[in-house]
């Protein structure tokens, strides 16, 4: 799979970062709920979590670059 690349201010990684949050929240209450529906939304938790981390450690390699400036 190709890589991409986006641009994004800190302020717009956190919005992302909190959207993808609140939809992980949103399926894990409807999981609770019922459980039969855990496989059907796997692939958008793992997404979810795989992106958020992606965004995470962009933003701690932007903060450490701003520091050794």
């Amino acid at each position: 799979m190709k890589n991409i690349e986006i641009t994004l201010t800190k302020i717009e990684a956190d919005y992302v970062k909190a959207m993808l949050l609140n939809n992980t929240n949103k399926i894990q209450a409807i999981c609770k709920k019922r459980e039969e529906m855990k496989e059907f939304f796997r692939e958008n938790t793992v997404l979810n979590g795989n992106i958020s981390r992606k965004i995470t450690n962009a933003l701690k390699v932007s903060v450490v670059k701003e520091e050794q400036a």
